[in-house]
Parts: C-alpha cells; sequence; structure tokens
C-alpha cells in the first residue's frame, strides 16, 4: 500500500524550520527519512526544524555535514544521524564510511540529504521529503 502524498507550501525559512518541527513528531526511533531536493531547497534546515522538534535547544545544534559526511545529534529525546551524500561517488563510498552499520540502528532517526545516492541500500519503508525551491523564500515540501 503506496502512503498517501501530502504537499505543502514553505513561505519562509521559518515556515521550513515548523514544518521539519512538525514531521518529527510523527517519527519513532529506526525511522529513515530521505531528503530530496537541490543545492540549497532547505535540507538541512527542514532537519534542524526536525531537531528542534525532537527537543534540541537550539536550531545551531545543527549543521550541514556536507564536508563531513555525518553528524550525530544526541541532545534530542532520539538521537539523529545527520548524513549528506553529495560528496559520495560510489556505493563502495557508503560501504567505506560504515553507512549500513548507522541505517539498521533502531535507536536513532536516520536523516538522509541526497538519499538518492543510496537509493538501492534504503528500506522502501523509509519516508520521503522532497523540497523544491519555488521563489526565492519560498518552497514546496512533499511527504511521502
Amino acid at each position: 500500500m503506496k502512503t498517501p502524498t501530502k504537499k505543502l507550501e514553505a513561505r519562509s525559512r521559518a515556515a521550513t524550520i515548523a514544518a521539519g518541527k512538525k514531521f518529527a513528531t510523527t517519527l519513532k526511533p529506526g525511522s529513515i527519512v530521505r531528503l530530496e531536493g537541490d543545492l540549497g531547497a532547505g535540507k538541512t534546515t527542514f532537519v534542524k526544524g526536525m531537531a528542534l522538534g525532537l527537543g534540541a535547544k537550539s536550531e545551531d545544534d545543527v549543521k550541514s555535514p556536507t564536508f563531513v559526511i555525518m553528524h550525530i545529534y544526541f541532545k534530542t529525546r532520539i538521537p539523529i544521524y545527520h548524513f549528506d551524500l553529495y560528496r559520495l561517488k560510489s556505493e563502495e563510498d557508503l560501504l567505506a564510511i560504515g553507512f549500513e552499520d548507522f541505517l539498521y540502528d533502531r535507536s536513532a532517526i536516520i536523516c538522509i540529504e541526497w538519499a538518492e545516492k543510496a537509493e538501492k541500500v534504503l528500506p522502501l519503508s523509509s519516508h520521503r521529503v522532497s523540497i523544491r525551491i519555488i521563489r526565492e523564500n519560498a518552497r514546496v515540501i512533499t511527504f511521502n
């Protein structure tokens, strides 16, 4: 059974954070979130909202993992493993960083930016969040 698609328009950075915060309330340990969208679409901003929704004190606790590939956030009710796969070139790169060890940790929420690069190893049950730029400060966020 396919999950219904839900769309919303976020007309500001604050609205993208609010969407992430609300979305986080639907997750449980072991949830996997695929984040898709162009550079600058707001994937990390959405994760900042998720962290706030899970009890982080400040959005500044969340940093883009583009250059380090992964950050772990423990200052939330459920730990968050935040991956950015933008710089990875192959499935071998995923294996080399131990991606699958984190992917199946049932005690954390796994957020993956540029998740399409891990398509072959991600379970079908993962949540897909697509963020599309429609104007300078506006995004369409699609959940399915």
